[in-house]
């Protein structure tokens, strides 16, 4: 028998079935003589308690927990469209629980990102990030300059910069032309946005540096932390972004096939009814692919 858990129960705002279903979800964890925590009692501390946060939403409410709830591990189930971090499918959610409180489970521990704001000699946190910090522009061209542990890389005219972990870099960092970072790769990826030049290659820094985002126009610009705007930046300001002290940890039921992720829920086949001449590795898992 499973020594007694404690899970939280976290529901998306906006979506009512995921609230039904954390009710039920909650209603089988006490049954089998577990505890339950609402979002309200993780708020209170409770997070202090758990052995694990079961979110039910999409990749957004997945980093709002980790960034709530720092270093425990998420389970998630999927009410969202892509679900690259919410796992688990709706109907699969009492195998996933299952799983979760007899340990038969694997959780993948990621890179986060930190970052400051230094402006006129006076530095800011501005808090940790699991898929990106972004520089991002308003209606003008802004000019950022690159520097990866104090050496100079460039001056980039454009949108503004992403600077991805290897979690975010199927996020906005894809969407605007960067590179995806697969499963094991300890690097960063440092992105322009629209850059107003033939020279707009992407790099990967080793996520050991320091980098360092220089605004040196005074067109109006943000600082972006998982989507989310933190502060306006201007002219002169340098934003410095490290590896966070915190982990974002997943977890895993069965076995993840990233590469098969990545070809099936973006649908990023180039010949959709092309079949491999090699053998499949087998990959158990508690949902079938999304066609």
């Amino acid at each position: 028998m499973a020594s007694r858990q404690h899970i939280g129960v976290v529901a998306a705002f906006s979506k009512p079935e995921a609230h039904v279903l954390g009710e039920e979800i909650a209603t089988w964890l006490v049954e089998h003589d577990h505890v339950a925590y609402t979002e309200a009692e993780l708020n209170e501390g409770a997070c202090d308690k758990v052995d694990a946060i079961v979110v039910l939403g999409g990749d957004g409410l997945m980093m709002r927990a980790a960034n709530a709830y720092p270093d425990v591990p998420l389970l998630g189930i999927n009410f969202g469209k892509v679900g690259f971090l919410a796992l688990v499918e709706q109907r699969d959610w009492q195998i996933a629980l299952t799983a979760l409180v007899n340990g038969e489970f694997t959780i993948e521990q990621s890179s986060t990102l930190s970052a400051t704001l230094t402006r006129d000699g006076v530095t800011s946190d501005q808090g940790w990030a699991i898929n990106d910090i972004v520089i991002r522009s308003g209606n003008r061209m802004i000019e950022v300059e690159l520097y990866v542990d104090g050496y100079w890389v460039n001056t980039y005219p454009g949108d503004g910069m992403i600077v991805s972990t290897p979690r975010g870099s199927t996020a906005y960092s894809m969407a605007a032309g960067g590179p995806i970072l697969t499963s094991g790769v300890r690097g960063f990826a440092l992105v322009p946005i629209n850059c107003h030049s033939p020279i707009r290659t992407p790099m990967i820094a080793s996520e050991d540096v320091t980098i360092e985002l220089v605004i040196t126009n005074d067109h109006e610009a943000a600082l972006i932390r998982d989507g989310r705007v933190t502060a306006d930046v201007q002219l002169g300001d340098t934003i410095t972004v490290k590896r966070g002290t915190h982990t974002f940890q997943l977890v895993v039921i069965g076995s993840h096939n990233f590469y098969e992720a990545v070809r099936t829920k973006f649908n990023f086949q180039i010949r959709p009814d092309a079949i491999p001449t090699r053998s499949l590795k087998a990959a158990s898992r508690t949902t079938p692919p999304i066609a």
